[in-house]
């Protein structure tokens, strides 16, 4: 990874209502909706995607543009990740030196979707495998949205948690809010935390 050149993104929690009003300037061309499966995924300059539970959603960005999927683990249609490889393969050059990730999902031991680990798991290999950085937030109870914007290189995550948590203690270190909210949190050294 040192020998990639890369750009800093800065990844923001936000409170619903700054979220819609991010989602509703990107656009509804942009949004990545149910049944979540790789047809849906958005290749854009922006985009988003909510109710964000045990699925996972991956996003990948020169900067530029974006890919953004959100797979359900329990559509029988996501069950092949190679299928799903595939697909991301061909929207997007994993050789592309400013090539970053985003995942966030996954809810651990949840009976009505054994396989959500797994598929987040799955991604992070997928990341691994081509070198990608990426940053990773992992379960936590909460349904989040998550929204790119090339314009401002910029990640941002709500949900109601955010929404009730945010206050001026944590715009000093953001960091401890994003450890209330996920069980896991790995932050790129090529992204920044920010709120």
């Amino acid at each position: 990874m040192d020998n990639k050149i890369s750009f800093t993104s800065r990844i923001r929690l936000v409170p619903m209502n700054e979220f819609y009003n991010t989602a509703f300037k990107i656009g509804e061309k942009k949004f990545v909706k149910d049944p979540w499966t790789i047809k849906e995924s958005v290749l854009a300059d922006s985009a988003y995607t909510t109710d964000i539970l045990d699925c996972t959603i991956c996003g990948l960005t020169d900067g530029e543009k974006v890919l953004l999927t959100h797979i359900c683990p329990t559509n029988p249609a996501n069950d092949s990740f190679a299928k799903i490889e595939k697909f991301m393969l061909s929207k997007i050059n994993v050789a592309n030196k400013y090539l970053q990730g985003f995942l966030l999902g996954s809810k651990p031991n949840n009976i009505n979707s054994p396989n959500s680990t797994k598929l987040f798991d799955k991604f992070v290999e997928f990341m691994k495998k081509y070198d990608i950085p990426f940053s990773q937030f992992k379960g936590g109870p909460f349904e989040n949205h998550v929204a790119y914007s090339s314009r401002t290189d910029e990640w941002v995550i709500s949900n109601c948690g955010i929404t009730e948590g945010i206050n001026r203690i944590y715009k000093q270190n953001p960091l401890p809010l994003f450890d209330k909210i996920f069980d896991e949190v790995k932050v790129s050294d090529l992204d920044e935390i920010v709120l």
